[in-house]
């Protein structure tokens, strides 16, 4: 019998507290992992090659699709700083009119974040900052740069040298009191109709793995540091204070408010025509 889900997985370490209980708790015969980073599973869930997965929560407002739903309770947000979205600018983040900024291509939502702290909550000039898809190298970029994931949260605790360290969960939170949602759980409603239960199963797993996480936490980091090499960029106790301190993996009121006033917000700036309709499964609200 052939796997009841193609499960897309964030290939960041933000994310594998979550999958490494995962593949404790669920056999092959449910799932096939699609890793990728957060772009290309964007790309899955649209192109039909990944049935549910940790998305941008972005996608919902910007695809030209609206067969999504979400699983409540479930998400990938910061109450406070990040440590791995990052603005590295060679000047003060006031001061960026007129600049280059180099965004990565494996990012959508941080994308929109960046812009609404720069043109919102900053009041710069959307016409005098140019953006340009690049990864950052150091040697190469020469004003400012946006970079996710495994590399930032490096960046976040060896900032290279001549430039400045902006935290864009930290910032946001600054200017709203909010939690940030850069993830949320999507999946594509026409599988429901075959795989409906195999959604359920999945939502039960994790909810329950997010439940008994906190005390599971230190383990999980010294098994990922059985392989040093892979993660050399940052510490053991780093890693630990990450997941700790900077990561939730909870959709609750809060985070809900924070993500509507980010749609709310990139509407009104027009970087999106729609504030999308929260569609959940298999409950109608988180509590």
């Amino acid at each position: 019998m052939p796997p009841q889900l193609n499960l897309g997985q964030i290939d960041y370490l933000n994310c594998r507290p979550l999958y490494q209980q995962l593949q404790e708790a669920l056999n092959d015969n449910f799932y096939t992992l699609r890793p990728g980073h957060p772009t290309q599973l964007n790309q899955g869930l649209e192109n039909g090659t990944i049935d549910i997965s940790p998305s941008s929560s972005m996608l919902l407002a910007v695809s030209p699709k609206n067969d999504y739903f979400i699983l409540p309770d479930i998400a990938i947000t910061s109450l406070n700083e990040v440590r791995s979205v990052l603005l590295l600018s060679r000047r003060p983040l006031s001061e960026l009119n007129g600049c280059n900024i180099s965004l990565t291509g494996h990012s959508l939502t941080s994308i929109f974040l960046l812009k609404i702290i720069l043109f919102h909550f900053q009041g710069l000039n959307p016409d005098k900052i140019t953006f340009t898809t690049n990864e950052f190298d150091p040697n190469q970029t020469r004003e400012a740069a946006l970079i996710i994931g495994d590399q930032a949260l490096g960046l976040y605790h060896n900032p290279p040298t001549g430039f400045r360290v902006y935290d864009l969960g930290s910032l946001w939170h600054q200017f709203t009191g909010l939690p940030f949602v850069y993830a949320l759980w999507i999946g594509r409603k026409e599988i429901l109709p075959k795989k409906n239960q195999a959604v359920t199963n999945l939502h039960q797993h994790l909810t329950e793995i997010v439940s008994l996480l906190p005390g599971k936490l230190a383990n999980l980091a010294a098994a990922t540091f059985l392989e040093k090499d892979k993660y050399s960029a940052i510490s053991s106790a780093q890693l630990l204070a990450y997941w700790e301190q900077a990561i939730s993996y909870k959709l609750d009121n809060r985070a809900l408010a924070g993500l509507d006033l980010f749609y709310q917000t990139a509407r009104g700036l027009g970087l999106i025509d729609k504030v999308p309709q929260l569609d959940f499964f298999p409950k109608p609200n988180p509590a």
